[in-house]
Parts: structure tokens; C-alpha cells; sequence
């Protein structure tokens, strides 16, 4: 038997057509799909409750979040074998469920993710270029973008630039409308609508000194060489392909949690199994006994990093998790926090810290914690220079929202250091063991 969770707040439609693709996916016999709703306001328990008989209900009154409101689904595992957690934003496709079934089956196997794509089509340009320069602030480089001409139109600041690029240039002083690749290959996108015709591209390339560069759409490409005075290549794409969301978890440089293969054109660099490092809570299968011998979300980190942190306990205690490309899901990436709104960065980084905390070696604990401190004096320096410019004086509802958000931070160390003290106890896997899962994004 395989429990499916699904938490909802106010998802209508969208939490309908993922309960849809649920029932309609091969062996749904084998699937309890239990809703989790979060004190929803938008009449979809009345639809629910008329249309959908078959699946089970936990109403809360109040919004749980993601981490509260699985564990609602999750204190009791009597009869379950597995666990599927499934954003309410995604779609699983035919036949999600059975390599999943498979791939977590070997001992040791605590959770198996399937290859989790953006729930749109795109166009890219893909570029493979060689990491031979280096900038004056220290930021070693391969090539710039300069510009990104789609039938005309400039999409420089429209498209989508994956992790493998240096983020936004338009923040340094003296290198504005430009982005740098820092790894040897790496991709912008723009969204394709359903039926679009092919598209002329110009795209616009520069480089610190001459080097030659592959440019593609991911299916084919040419070489072309690439000097600081810039090169205009053009291209007729006509293929359309999906972008990845999660391809498993890893854990990158700093200590941070992230996704592999992040805004990551699909074109096949993820089609092999791998053991990863941790899971993404949009879509994976868990073992019931894992999560009775690593416990479930802590009920402190509302959303956002709860899955890295059971995933860190977990290989903490000699659990793997693999990934599964056979299995498919579709995503709507941050549909109800909404990427870069301030509510997605606070609980990112309140839970980043505290995840630490939680698991990290002292000396990497300790410095999540006195980074509090120092990010709230950086961001008062800064919003005081910027009143003062407006000659005005710091404003001090900006100066209560901010030491509200320190207090939530703070006031969540006590819980974060019992749970270091017990998680060390129960520990079988070394720090040093962990830190070698670590890479550069």
C-alpha cells in the first residue's frame, strides 16, 4: 500500500487536476490518496468531498504549512508500506509509480525521487564553453551574453539563465548588461507557447580572451570563435523541451541544499540512476520505515528545507536515497510561495540555518547562527543609507518586520540544538562522510 499526500491551501483547480492524474495513473489501486487541506478558504473542500469519494480528508483549521501539514498524514503508518509526498501543483505521468516502486527496494534504500520537470515547454540555447578567464572581482569565467534577440524582441532580461551561470551581472558596477557562464556548459531559456512556430535567435557572446564556443538548441550545434569584441550567432530553433526542477537533491558548497540539474534544459544529462544525496519533497517515495527510524518533518520549519533536513537525518543514519529518470512528474516550481517573494526568502534561509544547526559540524552550526546577527546589521546599514538618501530616517515599521523575522529565527534555536543533541547520538554516518557529498553548483 502506497499513502499519497497531498497538503493543499487554496489550490482549486490546480490540486483537482493533480488528484486527476493521480487516479487515472497506472496500479491507483494500490494508492490512498489522502488531502491535507490548510484551512482553505476557495469552496474546493465542497468539490473534494461531491467528486472524489474515494479520497481521504484531514481538514486543519488553521495553515500548517508543508512540514505540519504531511505530518498530519504521517503519525500514523499502520498498513503502509510507502509514502508518495505530491505537491498539489504537480502532475505525475503514466507510469510514475512502478520504477519508483522498484528503485527504493534494495536495503538501505530510505527514498527515490523521479525526474521532476517544469510544467511548461521552452526554447534554449545551449552553450559549451570553456572556463579560461578571469574577472578583476575574482569570479573566474568562460563566456558573457550580451545579448539575446528572440524574432526581434531583446530577451536579455526575459530569459531564464540556469544555475550554471553567474548570478545577475546587473548588480556590479562596472558589468551591467551581461551574463557569465561559470561552469563548461550552460543554457537560457524562454517559455515556448503550445503550437508556436520556430524562432529566429541572435544571440550576442564576449569572453575575456579568444576562445572557442559551441552553440546549440540541444539537439545540434556549431562552433564558433568568441573574442571580448563580441560575436553574433544566429539560429532557427524549432524544437521545444521541458526544464528541470529536480533530478535529486544535493549538497553544495556552503553547506546549502539544492536541486540538481536546477532550470536545466532536459536534453538528456539526466537519463541515468544515480545515488543522490537527498530528495525533493514535490515528488518522491519513501519507505514507511525510513521515516519511522528517521522521523518525520519538524513541525518548526512550516515549509521550505523540511525535506533536506529529514534527508540529512537520513544519511546521517546510513540511509541512501537514489534518483529514478524512468519516472516522470510535472511541476508548477514555487506556485504558492511565489520564487523571490520575500515570505519564500525568509523561510528559505530561517530554515537553511536551522537545518545546520541541526546537522552540521559545530563550527558550521555556530557560524549559521552569528550569521543572524550579521545579516540584520548589513541590511540596516544598507536601509539606512538608503533613507538617508531620500532624507528620511529609517523607517521603523521596516525595523520591526525585520526584528520579527530575527526573533522567528532565534526562537526556533532551542528546538534546532535538543534535536543536534539527539540526531548526534543516534548518528552512524561521520561528518567527514557527509561533507564528501559536497560540490560546486
Amino acid at each position: 500500500m502506497v499513502r499519497v499526500v497531498v497538503v493543499n491551501f487554496d489550490g482549486g483547480a490546480v490540486t483537482l487536476r493533480c488528484l486527476d492524474a493521480l487516479l487515472a495513473s497506472h496500479r491507483a489501486d494500490l494508492l490512498e490518496i489522502v488531502v491535507v487541506d490548510n484551512a482553505s478558504v476557495d469552496g474546493v473542500l465542497w468539490t473534494l468531498r461531491e467528486k472524489y469519494p474515494q479520497v481521504r480528508l484531514i481538514v486543519s483549521d488553521t495553515n500548517e504549512g508543508f512540514a505540519r501539514g504531511c505530518n498530519l498524514a504521517l503519525q500514523d503508518l499502520t498498513g503502509v508500506d510507502h509514502v508518495a509526498l505530491i505537491n498539489n501543483d504537480a502532475i505525475v505521468q503514466p507510469g510514475w509509480l512502478a520504477p519508483l516502486l522498484a528503485a527504493v527496494e534494495p536495503e538501505g534504500v530510505g527514498a527515490a525521487c523521479p525526474k521532476l520537470l517544469l510544467n511548461q515547454w521552452a526554447r534554449a540555447v545551449i552553450l559549451e564553453a570553456p572556463v579560461v578567464g578571469h574577472l578583476p572581482d575574482g569570479r573566474d569565467v568562460g563566456v558573457a551574453v550580451t545579448s539575446l534577440l528572440v524574432d526581434g524582441q531583446e530577451m536579455l532580461y526575459e530569459a531564464r539563465f540556469d544555475e550554471r551561470f553567474w548570478a545577475d551581472e546587473r548588480a556590479h558596477r562596472n558589468d551591467r548588461a551581461r551574463r557569465w557562464t561559470k561552469q563548461p556548459t550552460a543554457s537560457v531559456w524562454w517559455p515556448a507557447a503550445d503550437g508556436a512556430e520556430p524562432c529566429e535567435v541572435e544571440v550576442t557572446l564576449a569572453s575575456v580572451g579568444p576562445c572557442t564556443v559551441r552553440v546549440g538548441d540541444g539537439h545540434s550545434g556549431r562552433d564558433v570563435a568568441v573574442t571580448p569584441d563580441g560575436v553574433t550567432v544566429r539560429l532557427l530553433i524549432e524544437d521545444r523541451l521541458r526544464i528541470v526542477n529536480s533530478a535529486g537533491g544535493g549538497l553544495y558548497a556552503g553547506w546549502q541544499g539544492g536541486d540538481r540539474g536546477f532550470l536545466e534544459p532536459d536534453i538528456g544529462q539526466y537519463d541515468e540512476p544515480a545515488e543522490v544525496f537527498s530528495w525533493c519533497g514535490g515528488a518522491v517515495l519513501l519507505k514507511a520505515a525510513y521515516l519511522a527510524d528517521v522521523g518525520i518533518f519538524d513541525p518548526t520549519f512550516f515549509l521550505y528545507y523540511e525535506d533536506f533536513d529529514v534527508s540529512w537525518r537520513g544519511r546521517s543514519k546510513g540511509w541512501r536515497h537514489v534518483y529514478e529518470p524512468s519516472s516522470v512528474v510535472l511541476h508548477e516550481h514555487a506556485y504558492s510561495s511565489k520564487e523571490g517573494s520575500a515570505f519564500f526568502s525568509f523561510w528559505v534561509d530561517r530554515n537553511r540555518r536551522l537545518t545546520l544547526v541541526k546537522n552540521a559540524p559545530l563550527g558550521v552550526a555556530l557560524r549559521a547562527v552569528g550569521g543572524v546577527g550579521t545579516m540584520f546589521a548589513r541590511d540596516l546599514a544598507v536601509h539606512t543609507v538608503a533613507q538617508f538618501r531620500r532624507r528620511r530616517p529609517p523607517s521603523p515599521r521596516w525595523l520591526m518586520h525585520r526584528l520579527r523575522d530575527m526573533a522567528m529565527v532565534l526562537g526556533g534555536l532551542p528546538h534546532a540544538v535538543v534535536e543536534r543533541r539527539r540526531i548526534s547520538r543516534e548518528r552512524t554516518v561521520g561528518h567527514a562522510a557527509i561533507r564528501a557529498w559536497m560540490v560546486t553548483k
